[in-house]
């Protein structure tokens, strides 16, 4: 599977956790890749009316989720959405509509959106079970939730430490320990794997999820 990722001269960075280089950057690129991977099979085929991507930091992954939509929407905290315009030209994304809104609580409607994806996002929100009582409020009855957190694990914890010079337990407090149990409390669980699959259920690295609303 190949998966579509932007000229890096066409982002930017947005904050201290918008690491969008490390998809470019050897050998980390490749745990980054598996991630985009995992969300579009979860994706799978068809062709959803709206999309929205929330914490889509400098919108790495727009061009490719812009592929398996018709409207396009992406939100994240930061302000520095200025890149965004050119990177859709540059892509012929024809309708993407980018805004400074925290996933927690967001101007969208009430079932708006087919499809949410959040890539590695729900482990820096503040409070986790508002923003999945939003996520529930925006989407549509018949709609999916696709997300893919990293949960504690000594092999992930190495490349973090070590491309980051920060012990992850500072940038993600305990939202690791409990993200994936709060998931399956409030979605209903279509489909769930570990990156390492075979030892995921003892040694996860990144579990991911394709979630409906109960």
């Amino acid at each position: 599977m190949k998966i579509l990722l932007p000229d890096i001269n066409l982002l930017k960075k947005t904050g201290a956790v918008d690491y969008f280089y490390w998809n470019y950057k050897f050998p980390i690129k490749y745990i980054q890749l598996y991630r985009f991977k995992r969300i579009v099979k979860l994706l799978g085929s068809k062709k959803y009316d709206t999309l929205l991507e929330a914490g889509t930091g400098s919108g790495v992954f727009l061009p490719e989720l812009a592929k398996h939509c018709n409207s396009i929407y992406a939100c994240d905290i930061h302000s520095n959405f200025s890149h965004i315009p050119e990177l859709c030209r540059h892509y012929n994304i024809a309708d993407c509509h980018a805004s400074t809104q925290s996933i927690e609580s967001t101007t969208y409607a009430n079932e708006q959106f087919d499809a949410v994806v959040a890539v590695s996002v729900l482990e820096f929100v503040p409070d986790v079970q508002k923003a999945l009582t939003e996520i529930k409020r925006i989407l549509k009855k018949d709609g999916v939730f696709i997300t893919i957190c990293p949960m504690e694990s000594k092999v992930l914890d190495f490349f973090l430490s070590l491309y980051t010079s920060k012990k992850p337990k500072d940038e993600f407090g305990k939202a690791r320990l409990s993200v994936g149990k709060l998931l399956e409390e409030n979605f209903t669980v279509e489909k769930k794997g570990y990156m390492l699959p075979l030892i995921g259920k003892l040694f996860p690295v990144y579990t991911h999820y394709k979630l409906k609303k109960p």
